[in-house]
């Protein structure tokens, strides 16, 4: 079962570390990155950043479903590095009601909507059409950090 769906470009890093997992009842963390999924050193650096006791397993967004009913009975924090692998994840079928946002890398063309949250007219575009899905979208950067509806 999903607990907690993150987007957050950065993936595994302290704010994942120290401040969500301890707030979260998780068994697994979930990983989903194309780029990382290709990447053993990126995926044996984040078991690195993981602290023991939580399974990790890092894959692209077209194998998400049958990992996720694989584990359905295992607490899950799925972390998902942008917008266009959380569609993915969606047209595959996955449950998604709530997506918090932490973090999106700034690229061209990207325009600043929150600290450290950037969209482009396609990012803006997915979270438009998911949420024509009842999935509700918030920033929120740490658990104690203020949340911020995403009203696009």
């Amino acid at each position: 079962m999903i607990t907690f769906i993150r987007v957050d470009s950065r993936l595994i890093h302290g704010q994942v570390v120290q401040a969500w997992l301890p707030k979260i009842k998780t068994d697994k963390v979930l990983v989903i990155s194309s780029q990382a999924a290709q990447n053993t050193l990126m995926a044996k650096m984040m078991r690195m950043a993981l602290p023991q006791g939580y399974e990790l397993e890092v894959i692209a967004a077209n194998e998400a479903l049958p990992s996720l009913k694989k584990d359905e009975a295992k607490n899950i924090f799925v972390l998902v590095e942008d917008l266009n692998q959380l569609e993915e994840l969606a047209k595959q079928g996955v449950a998604l009601e709530k997506v918090n946002i932490g973090n999106t890398k700034y690229e061209e063309g990207k325009k600043e909507f929150s600290a450290g949250v950037y969209f482009d007219e396609n990012d803006l575009a997915i979270i438009n059409n998911l949420k024509k899905q009842n999935i509700a979208f918030s920033i929120k950067a740490l658990p104690s950090s203020l949340e911020v509806k995403i009203d696009v």
